[in-house]
């Protein structure tokens, strides 16, 4: 069970998650976050401190805000697309509460925030796949 983020990671979240509601609202910033996040994503292939089902969590969360900002997906709540793009930023940012640079605890944070979010948005996640296997299995 992902336990809840410590107060110090709540702190720089919820800046991330103001910058997110601009994010949000501008398409062309939040297009520019998936680039930089798939940027990141790929940087990490080969490293073994990240979970390969971290690593699938984040594609999805990323094809699910892509499908969102092309409007192929109509589905998903402002709020949850706010916290979801909040934790992006969380996670691409080099500085956060505990800095990537640090082996293993500098991901470790960015997995309890990410694994929380997902467990806040479980059911939009779980639409989103039903959706994405209806529209896109072959």
């Amino acid at each position: 069970m992902a336990k809840e983020p410590s107060a110090r990671e709540k702190k720089y979240f919820n800046r991330f998650k103001k910058r997110a509601v601009n994010i949000v609202n501008d398409s062309d910033s939040l297009k520019s976050l998936l680039i930089k996040l798939k940027d990141k994503l790929d940087a990490s292939e080969g490293d073994d401190s990240l979970r390969h089902k971290l690593v699938e969590y984040l594609k999805l969360v990323s094809r699910m805000v892509s499908n969102t900002v092309s409007g192929n997906y109509k589905d998903m709540p402002w709020q949850t697309l706010v916290m979801i793009v909040a934790g992006l930023l969380y996670f691409i940012a080099p500085l956060d509460a505990l800095p990537d640079f640090i082996p293993v605890a500098g991901y470790l944070d960015d997995a309890t925030i990410l694994v929380w979010l997902g467990k806040c948005f479980r059911e939009d996640l779980e639409n989103y796949k039903t959706w994405e296997q209806a529209n896109f299995s072959e």
